[in-house]
């Protein structure tokens, strides 16, 4: 030992022994622990109150336990006694009292913080450890001694790391690990840890004060410690009961007034729903509909993302009702209204308007074909049967379709949709049909024609016209497009520009495109059979494109007729191609893997992007008529024209200019390399059998030469007509 060393030890003092009373040691430890359980409770009312009541709990509860850390204090001084009689100063035990509540103020509003930053917490645990040392200071010098007390640096250090441990540390992660663990016992757990650790810092800051061999108590005579022993933990824990009754009862009415409110948040619920819900199916009455529509149409997402609105009458639901009753009717509408639900998407709203009438407000659907798919699903799903009291109840439906910005408000959406319904059911229902300007000036010719056009094909009324295309280099026969025409016993001839809109709008586009196809393929085979082989192009409308059977109706019409899928050429505008270019791969791929030939109609109409154009597996493309027009006139055309022939050419396609009347015309795309053209200077649409004959008049020994024309040039390689008769 140094020599400085020794001489310091010689000169401190010798200190006083100290006898420790247990039972005070253990009533300090008791409360300390309830204090820092008190302290939990306070903090959930300040988090579960109001402004003004949480100031009003963290008051009451800076106030409780402050003075429970308080009498904590003291207990843990008189815990220590001393060989001689000593007393404490009143005005010192009572000022001792202050720093307590402030430190269990800030405590309080430390942790009423959902989520305080360490450096809140760092800030908070050092105040809160000076506050306590205070505390036990104040509490210390209450004895006055002569000479006075002589403090340990090393256990005044260790009293304060302990509590800033306590504070920063040991108190946020432990309440995160043992709620996880130990949900109903983790206030318990808890408040015996974190008071344990705050006991002990205080004892270690008491220990810190010794007091020297021979020195007196100046204060003898005031507070003593067996009255302090008593009245201090009586104190303590008559104020910190009350508040914790209090924080009981507040927390008791507080789950009362939450389950109060939940109750009646419940019954708005319960009363919006009857007031929104129709009572027999549970969907949205026609209010609560229309108000939903009305969200739709707000602001700038309906003229991005479209609403539209389709209206679903029951045909002959009144008729049902009036044969087996009211109660029969509303099982039937309620299996109706599930299967309803069961088709559209989470996102969209079905409601009813009347007994026999649902309602659909759907978004998301950018073109009127797609929309158009979605009203033939419903037509197809509500004429399956239902099963009510053992019987098969058929039912079909009118659907009348509206769509915004056609129909700008939600009484133009409701109205127009309601007048399209109406119209399908003049019409005879089974059918839906799509709102255009003007139905409700022209309803009854619309209706009169749609249903004389629903009963065109079995009574015989359409047939095909072949419109033949020639080789520009050779004016051999290169194929045919395939045409409808009406031939209607009353009105005579009727346009496809009158009755091809009336059927998309009545939703017979699809029926007829079938037709078309069927009849199409038929055609190619009674020429083989006559002894000409010549491919037919034909139109593929959008409906047909977005056709989810499209493939299975291609391959099932060329099997039945036994046509090598090369014969048929499918025709697809470029406006309806580059509306959806994914879809339109998808399908131009899944067409091509059958093995037709695919065809851009129209070209040079729409927008198309070259980049997708490349990833279409089209052969060929068609130079719109309104081009080939101005060939002879207008240099831009010829330029535009030019153009289209030297891209397809770069990207392997074959090009048809349609609409070629004069010789001018032809001499000039024949100049530009255009390999087909088509147009009334060679031939008007025609008949099968006129087409036939028409190649013989033009040449006798045509048919047989564009027979073999159209073969295989190498005769070991068999024709695709002698490879599908080797298949069959």
């Amino acid at each position: 030992m140094s020599r400085r060393r020794r001489q310091e030890r010689r000169m401190s003092p010798t200190l006083m022994a100290v006898e420790h009373d247990g039972l005070a040691h253990l009533a300090a430890w008791l409360l300390a622990v309830y204090l820092i359980y008190l302290q939990g409770q306070v903090v959930r009312r300040v988090q579960a109150a109001d402004r003004d009541a949480a100031l009003a709990w963290g008051l009451v509860g800076s106030l409780a336990a402050g003075t429970g850390i308080w009498a904590v204090s003291l207990l843990g001084l008189v815990a220590e006694r001393l060989p001689i009689e000593v007393g404490y100063v009143p005005v010192l035990v009572l000022v001792s009292w202050l720093p307590a509540v402030t430190v269990s103020a800030l405590t309080i509003a430390l942790y009423a913080r959902r989520a305080p930053r360490p450096w809140v917490r760092l800030v908070g645990g050092l105040v809160m450890a000076g506050g306590l040392a205070v505390v036990a200071a104040t509490a210390v010098e209450s004895r006055v001694l002569a000479p006075g007390v002589q403090w340990s640096p090393a256990l005044v250090a260790a009293s304060l790391s302990v509590t800033l441990f306590t504070g920063t540390v040991l108190a946020p992660s432990l309440r995160g690990m043992v709620r996880r663990a130990l949900p109903l016992q983790a206030d318990v757990v808890v408040a015996l840890v974190l008071g344990t650790a705050f006991r002990f810092g205080q004892a270690l800051m008491v220990s810190a004060a010794g007091v020297p061999e021979g020195a007196r108590c100046l204060s003898v005579g005031q507070l003593s410690g067996a009255t302090l022993l008593w009245l201090l933990p009586a104190v303590a824990l008559v104020v910190c009961v009350l508040v914790h009754v209090a924080a009981v009862l507040d927390a008791r009415a507080h789950r009362m007034r939450e389950e109060l409110r939940r109750h009646l948040d419940d019954a708005s619920e319960a009363l919006d729903q009857a007031v929104q819900r129709d009572a027999l199916t549970g969907l949205y009455k026609r209010q609560a509909f229309e108000q939903r529509l009305a969200e739709m149409l707000e602001g700038p997402a309906a003229a991005i993302d479209p609403p539209a609105v389709l209206r679903i009458g029951l045909d002959g639901f009144r008729d049902l009702t009036e044969r087996y009753g009211d109660a029969f009717g509303d099982l039937v509408l309620r299996q109706l209204a599930w299967r309803l639900g069961g088709l559209v998407r989470e996102q969209d709203v079905v409601g009813r308007t009347d007994a026999d009438e649902f309602l659909l407000l759907c978004r998301g659907w950018h073109d009127e074909v797609r929309l158009a798919h979605v009203a033939q699903r419903l037509v197809e799903a509500m004429r399956a049967p239902c099963q009510v009291d053992d019987q098969d109840i058929r039912l079909t439906c009118s659907v009348g379709v509206a769509r915004h910005p056609a129909s700008a408000s939600v009484a133009q959406l409701m109205a127009h949709a309601a007048d399209a319904m109406l119209t399908v059911r003049r019409a005879g229902g089974n059918a839906y049909c799509v709102y255009r300007h003007g139905m409700d000036l022209d309803g009854t010719d619309q209706v009169e024609l749609q249903r004389e056009l629903r009963h065109a094909i079995e009574r015989g009324q359409l047939a095909l016209h072949f419109q033949p295309k020639l080789r520009a280099a050779d004016g051999m026969l290169a194929g045919v497009e395939a045409l409808l025409r009406w031939q209607h016993p009353v009105h005579g001839a009727v346009s496809p520009a009158v009755f091809i809109p009336v059927a998309e709008r009545f939703g017979l586009i699809g029926e007829l495109g079938q037709w078309v196809l069927d009849a199409a393929c038929r055609q190619v085979r009674l020429w083989h059979e006559a002894g000409a082989d010549v491919p037919v192009a034909v139109n593929l409308s959008a409906h047909q494109l977005r056709q989810h059977d499209l493939e299975a109706c291609v391959r099932e019409a060329l099997r039945r007729h036994r046509v090598p899928a090369r014969m048929l050429i499918l025709e697809i505008t470029e406006s309806v191609a580059m509306d959806d270019v994914d879809a339109s791969i998808r399908v131009f791929d899944m067409l091509d893997a059958i093995g037709v030939q695919l065809s851009i109609d129209d070209f040079g109409t729409g927008y198309s992007s070259l980049s997708y154009l490349r990833r279409l597996p089209a052969r060929q493309l068609k130079v719109d008529r309104s081009f080939v027009r101005d060939l002879d006139t207008s240099h831009d055309a010829q330029a535009i024209a030019g153009a289209v022939v030297r891209l397809a050419h770069a990207l392997g396609m074959t090009v048809v200019a349609e609409g070629v009347e004069t010789e001018a015309q032809a001499a000039i795309l024949r100049d530009l390399d255009c390999d087909e053209l088509q147009g009334f200077l060679y031939a008007r649409p025609m008949s099968g059998p006129d087409l036939l004959n028409w190649l013989r008049q033009r040449d006798p020994g045509s048919v047989s030469r564009f027979a073999v024309h159209n073969e295989q040039a190498d005769p070991a390689v068999p024709s695709a007509w002698s490879q599908l008769e080797m298949v069959n």
